[in-house]
């Protein structure tokens, strides 16, 4: 029982010693002075634009053939190896919130193969 108990306490001191880091900073003040030096930056920021998107002005045209017409190597859209510059998987699949009618998994309904938006 005596040994349970030790290694309980063990358990427990090492958790706390890991949560704290290096000057004896808690997590918190770091959150906390990572929120105060970054009120100077610009809230205004310039989003990329994605592998599978083309901008003109405010409205933007996104989709698998947008995709297809802007990569230099059309290969590369099927190959799941493919660098980071050709897109994410996921950026042409069309999602639809669950329904209580559906089950949880059918959220994924298809592919989006060209959209427009404004």
């Amino acid at each position: 029982m005596k040994m349970l108990l030790a290694g309980v306490a063990l358990f427990f001191a090492v958790t706390a010693y890991s949560q704290t880091t290096v000057g004896n900073d808690t997590m918190e003040s770091q959150i906390r002075r990572g929120l105060l030096q970054g009120r100077d930056r610009n809230l205004l920021t310039i989003q990329p634009e994605r592998a599978n998107e083309i901008r003109n002005g405010r409205i933007s045209y996104d989709g698998i053939f947008v995709q297809l017409v802007k990569t230099d190597n059309p290969l590369q859209l099927i190959n799941p190896a493919a660098p980071a510059e050709y897109g994410a998987s996921w950026d042409n699949v069309v999602a639809k919130p669950n329904t209580p009618s559906e089950p949880e998994g059918s959220s994924h309904k298809g592919l989006n193969l060209f959209s427009i938006r404004f």
